[in-house]
């Protein structure tokens, strides 16, 4: 169940309304549009927190447009990887892999050629604290596929972790830390998945399980 949560919490969040945004709110969204959009690839390791306070670790790489691989560390069997516009989530141990469409993941955000917080993209609600800067987005044509939590620290001006909020109103948390910004990734990190929807139950392995949503 574990193993499963953790696709589930990159896919499901609960529907929220967009707040109201003064001009210091303006003013911040186009400051994290602009630093988003100032690189193209993300390396780091992350450090995961579940709802039910377990923890996991491993390294995370983004590449735009469309692209993210998500290696959990041992004990946890679990690999995620997007592209192609798919999220692949591959068991290790039951040699199987499940997937759900990319926009589907409030994730699919970070993930766009252009990072984008108007039109589509609802701000729910934005939070400074001491050094930080809180921002929650969701999809308005599709609130109930996720809300997103960013968070920045403000000195240096740095992407520090999202939150994942789901639909019975948990949270996920994902800090990364040791992140490298515009490195050049192997394209190979992104081919997994897709070498892994080739397989046959001859090999070894099972095919692609497409996973409903609810």
């Amino acid at each position: 169940m574990r193993r499963l949560f953790v696709l589930l919490a990159l896919l499901m969040a609960l529907p929220a309304a967009a707040a109201p945004l003064g001009e210091q709110d303006k003013a911040d969204i186009a400051r994290v549009e602009r630093y988003l959009n100032g690189f193209a690839t993300l390396e780091a390791k992350f450090m995961q927190i579940a709802p039910d306070g377990g923890i996991s670790e491993g390294r995370v790489y983004f590449h735009r447009p469309g692209r993210l691989r998500v290696d959990y560390a041992p004990p946890v069997p679990v690999l995620v990887v997007a592209s192609g516009g798919w999220m692949n989530y591959y068991d290790k141990e039951l040699k199987q892999t499940n997937r759900l469409p990319l926009d589907s993941s409030p994730l699919s955000v970070l993930l766009a050629k252009e990072v984008r917080l108007s039109g589509d993209i609802e701000v729910l609600g934005i939070t400074r604290e001491t050094g930080t800067l809180k921002l929650t987005v969701q999809d308005g044509k599709k609130p109930e596929e996720g809300q997103l939590t960013l968070v920045f620290s403000e000195r240096p001006f740095q992407f520090r972790q999202w939150v994942i909020r789901d639909r019975i109103g948990q949270n996920t948390t994902v800090s990364l830390s040791d992140t490298r910004f515009d490195a050049e990734l192997d394209p190979r990190l992104f081919t997994h998945a897709r070498e892994l929807e080739d397989q046959r139950p001859s090999s070894g392995g099972r095919g692609p399980v497409e996973l409903e949503r609810k």
